[in-house]
């Protein structure tokens, strides 16, 4: 992992986002998904818009509880921008209600913390071909 939050590319490996306040949350989910995927990683809603306009990541996995921008107004930017409204998005919280908001604002796949890894592998297979 470099200082920017990102680890080098696998050799023609999909490039995912993976936003959450929580570090040790980010670094689950690198080792859940594995080393055939590219990661990047932000802190915060801001950064991850930030990211996905200069990475093009090809999947995000983002939180909705997130520090400044909320994940669903991340969500809600992203399905609005016609360069960016086709990129997955897996929400990934620990809100009861979030499901909802999640889906309104146009996620893709939804998954509950505590997630179970294999519901989250599952989901980021059927996302990326």
């Amino acid at each position: 992992m470099d200082e920017r939050g990102q680890q080098p590319a696998a050799n023609g490996a999909a490039t995912i986002l993976v936003c959450d306040d929580d570090p040790s949350l980010r670094e689950l989910v690198r080792a859940v998904l594995g080393p055939d995927y590219r990661f990047v990683e932000a802190a915060d809603g801001s950064e991850a818009l930030d990211l996905v306009r200069t990475e093009r990541p090809d999947l995000i996995v983002l939180d909705v509880m997130l520090p400044g921008l909320s994940g669903i107004e991340v969500l809600e930017e992203l399905r609005t921008t016609e360069s960016l409204k086709a990129i997955p998005v897996v929400v990934i919280t620990a809100w009861s209600h979030a499901e909802i908001d999640a889906q309104v604002a146009g996620a893709d796949r939804f998954v509950s913390k505590p997630f179970d890894p294999d519901d989250l592998s599952a989901a980021v297979r059927e996302l990326l071909p």
